[in-house]
């Protein structure tokens, strides 16, 4: 893919999604949480830096990045009692990578009252969403990914589904060692409709985003590496964010992160650890809330075999 083409796909990216965040909100917020504890540490600057398994929340293309067979697992405490659960599970096939993934978010039992403040019992609410994807290397310096989803939102006895679509490109410049350009866009489907008492509800939108970022990362000296992020995210009904994020690593597996966003109205500031042993590595991010809603912790594991 020439420089003038990649160009060119960036600028129609960002050309169609200008205007997004001026649009009615949309629906399925869990859709938007950062997936993954190292993602969330570095602001979710994160297009350009997946690989593995986590990219399948994240960029597909990422998915040629598999070796073995790989699992990558979360677990996400937020405020007023929200729990936000990410699995996915990646193999090598087809001369690629390809995964299935399942993300959740889910609540405590709220309390229902009837008309006269009196207390009836209780009810819930989960997102699910379901997801395939494929990603494979196109040349030597290219890879390509797609990814397929089914989405359901429920509140009590009321659900709404619906399905997706996605896809993402990642590029090495010869030119520049140790960067890696990236886009990709998300949650690309129509919109759900609940039904109660027999009469269809408003559309319920999908956050359809597009996502570009650029990455770099080098080994220095005395066993110490370092990574370096940008993105851009543009989302349906909200405005664009700027996010950019930071890694330094040592050669004993330990890592320090952290990321900044502009233009998030929940957070602007994260941070985490992780530690990586020869076939595994288990993650910790830390993301406050300028809302005073409380922060937000995130656990993540993943494993090769």
């Amino acid at each position: 893919m020439s420089r003038l083409r990649l160009a060119a796909c960036l600028a129609l990216a960002i050309a169609l999604t200008g205007s997004a965040g001026h649009a009615t909100p949309s629906g399925f917020a869990f859709l938007e949480v950062p997936a993954g504890a190292r993602a969330a540490a570095m602001g979710g600057a994160y297009s350009a830096v997946a690989d593995g398994a986590e990219a399948a929340f994240w960029n597909p293309a990422g998915l040629a990045g598999v070796r073995g067979t790989q699992i990558s697992a979360t677990h996400v405490e937020s405020f007023e009692g929200l729990k936000h659960d990410q699995f996915a599970m990646a193999g090598q096939l087809m001369g690629g990578g390809l995964s299935g993934s399942v993300r959740t978010m889910y609540s405590q039992p709220i309390e229902e009252r009837d008309e006269l403040g009196n207390l009836i019992g209780s009810f819930g609410s989960h997102d699910l969403e379901f997801m395939l994807g494929y990603g494979r290397a196109v040349g030597e310096r290219v890879r390509v990914g797609f990814g397929a989803q089914a989405v359901r939102e429920r509140i009590a006895s009321e659900a709404a589904t619906t399905w997706s679509g996605g896809a993402g490109v990642t590029w090495n410049p010869l030119r520049l060692p140790g960067v890696r350009l990236a886009l990709m866009a998300q949650h690309l489907g129509p919109a759900a409709n609940y039904v109660i008492d027999g009469q269809r509800g408003a559309d319920v939108s999908l956050p359809a985003a597009v996502q570009g970022g650029v990455a770099w990362d080098r080994t220095l000296a005395r066993g110490l590496g370092a990574a370096l992020a940008l993105d851009t995210r543009f989302t349906r009904g909200r405005q664009g964010v700027v996010a950019m994020g930071g890694e330094l690593r040592s050669s004993t597996g330990a890592s320090l992160r952290m990321g900044l966003r502009q233009g998030d109205d929940i957070a602007n500031f994260s941070m985490g650890v992780g530690y990586r042993f020869r076939l595994t590595n288990v993650d910790y991010a830390w993301v406050p809330s300028k809302l005073d809603l409380g922060d937000t912790h995130r656990f993540s594991f993943g494993a090769q075999f």
